[in-house]
């Protein structure tokens, strides 16, 4: 499998509080990154839209599980 369908099962397969819990960490890492890009430190811009892709999975994830209860 590839890496994207790992991804996706392993947020498929979060609580909603683990799911939060790693949408805090990955917006920090976005931050983080941000701070990298204005300094000239960050190599591969592509790490950006897929820290923003795993944020919005998450978010996802979240309204699924709430429209469940």
């Amino acid at each position: 499998m590839s890496k994207l369908n790992d991804r996706r099962k392993e947020i498929s397969e979060l609580s909603a509080g683990e799911a939060q819990n790693q949408v805090k960490e990955l917006r920090l890492k976005l931050f983080q990154l941000r701070l990298q890009q204005q300094r000239g430190e960050v190599k591969n811009s592509r790490v950006f839209a897929q820290t923003r892709k795993d944020i919005a999975r998450l978010l996802h994830r979240l309204t699924v599980l709430e429209n469940e209860q």
